[in-house]
């Protein structure tokens, strides 16, 4: 059954007021709230966890780095702050040695802190991937063994801040991904051995929400000199698209909630997968069988398809039953897969011609003009679709059917009287996009195709270099 979002929110919110209010003395003084602590709280996903669970009935210590984030923690109610950098271990030490001198002990650990870096993988500075890992991966190792004796006193909870890039990679996230990867394996690692003291352990994978990561990211990258000079690639801070503060995203509230149920639970999940459209699950999801049907490919202990699906089904009847997170088809959806006849239904029922998809803000005319299904441009252009319409980078319907060459999508747009002037946030219009030589550009491709290939986007490289010189006489 398909619950709303918010409706989702205060369901959870409410059953855990609820048994609350059941319980005796459930008004608890501060020293009497189970404790958790949080790494990484000044921002985003940590941030948010902090707020929800210091107002559910857990006492938070909240590690942050930066005096003013540090005051600001300190104000809320149910929270200390913590100095904690999870590079730095005299400051981890002096955080476990604050916990048990106040006496609560210890019921949960959320290892979040986490950066960002970006870059190929055969061009990355080896000082960026220590970086990376120093946090991401060493970081929730050294936190959680130092706190290791305190949460098996307890019998408490260990949940890590994962990603669905550790399951997803692709070009110049590799190094990210890689981080994220081990997380997973760490995650199920770290289960394995604390389960015999009571300790439940979680990895949570949250898709895009609103976080600080990217800015500090592109200021660190300013800040340590980065240059692109010498590339085979370009320009990285070239990539980077919409707002650094993410604001095009949703809040974390999501992720928050998981934390919630982990901690409250009586059967907490191994993995929350946590994302704001089904856009980013499919793609998350299809990538695991992918690599599900790589693991099984030609070797001499193959499984059939027969035996593969009666092996997820053995799977599927131990796992709780679930619920699909749609109710029913999309424009969007119908505009992806070049349903024609959807297309038409949808637009019938009054259906938003201009709806924008959560991950890149494309409409469904953009989305029909990337996939190259013709069909289905003509009939939302004919219906009155925004041409002009942006989305989060910056593009048109018209510089996504150029940049992909879909000869036919372009002269329905200009006879229809899309605008060529337009630039996106790089400064490129859709001219620009095909003026320049295809090798200089190969790289965008490249990325591009990665990113989309798991919804069956396929780029034929000789078609787009042929048509590219056509396409932009097209636009002139």
């Amino acid at each position: 059954m398909w619950i709303p979002l918010i409706v989702r929110r205060v369901i959870v919110l409410t059953v855990f007021m609820s048994s609350v209010a059941a319980v005796p003395g459930a008004a608890q003084a501060p020293q009497d709230m189970r404790a958790v602590l949080i790494t990484g709280t000044s921002s985003g996903i940590g941030l948010r966890m902090t707020e929800v669970l210091s107002q559910n009935g857990f006492f938070v210590y909240a590690g942050a780095r930066k005096a003013e984030d540090l005051a600001r923690l300190d104000a809320m109610e149910n929270v200390k702050a913590v100095r904690l950098d999870v590079t730095i271990q005299s400051e981890i030490d002096a955080a476990v040695e604050l916990v048990r001198a106040e006496g609560r002990g210890l019921y949960g650990l959320i290892n979040n802190a986490g950066v960002s870096v970006i870059g190929p993988m055969i061009e990355q500075r080896e000082e960026d991937m220590m970086f990376l890992l120093d946090v991401n991966l060493l970081g929730p190792y050294r936190i959680t063994k130092a706190f290791a004796d305190l949460l098996i006193e307890s019998g408490g909870r260990v949940m890590t801040v994962s990603s669905i890039a550790g399951v997803l990679s692709g070009p110049f996230s590799g190094a990210y991904s890689m981080s994220k990867h081990g997380v997973e394996a760490y995650t199920d690692a770290l289960a394995a051995e604390l389960g015999r003291f009571g300790v439940a352990v979680a990895a949570v994978e949250p898709g895009n929400y609103k976080s600080q990561i990217v800015a500090n990211m592109v200021e660190r990258m300013k800040r340590t000199g980065y240059s692109a000079e010498g590339s085979r690639y370009g320009s990285m801070l070239d990539l980077i698209t919409g707002p650094l503060d993410r604001s095009q995203f949703d809040e974390p509230d999501d992720v928050a909630l998981a934390a919630l149920d982990f901690l409250t639970s009586d059967e907490p999940k191994r993995r929350y997968m946590v994302v704001s459209n089904q856009l980013e699950a499919e793609i998350t999801i299809r990538q695991a069988l992918q690599e599900l049907v790589q693991f099984n490919e030609r070797h001499r202990f193959s499984y059939s398809r027969d035996e593969l699906v009666r092996m997820l089904d053995e799977v599927l009847g131990n796992a709780p039953p679930t619920s699909s997170g749609t109710s029913g088809g999309s424009l969007q959806e119908a505009a992806m897969g070049g349903d024609v006849q959807a297309v038409r239904q949808l637009i019938a029922a009054g259906e938003d011609l201009n709806v924008r998809e959560p991950m890149g803000g494309s409409s469904p005319l953009m989305t029909a003009a990337t996939f190259g299904h013709t069909e289905v441009a003509r009939v939302l252009i004919e219906a009155g679709a925004d041409l002009d319409q942006q989305n989060n980078d910056g593009s048109t319907a018209l510089i996504s059917a150029a940049f992909f060459c879909r000869t036919e999508i372009v002269e329905a747009l200009l006879a229809a009287g899309a605008d060529k002037s337009i630039r996106n946030s790089m400064g490129s219009t859709a001219l620009d996009i095909v003026a320049a030589p295809f090798d200089d550009v190969k790289g965008f491709y490249d990325f591009v195709g990665e990113m989309l290939r798991p919804f069956g986007l396929e780029l034929d490289y000789d078609r787009i270099r042929a048509t590219r010189p056509r396409i932009a006489e097209m636009l002139r």
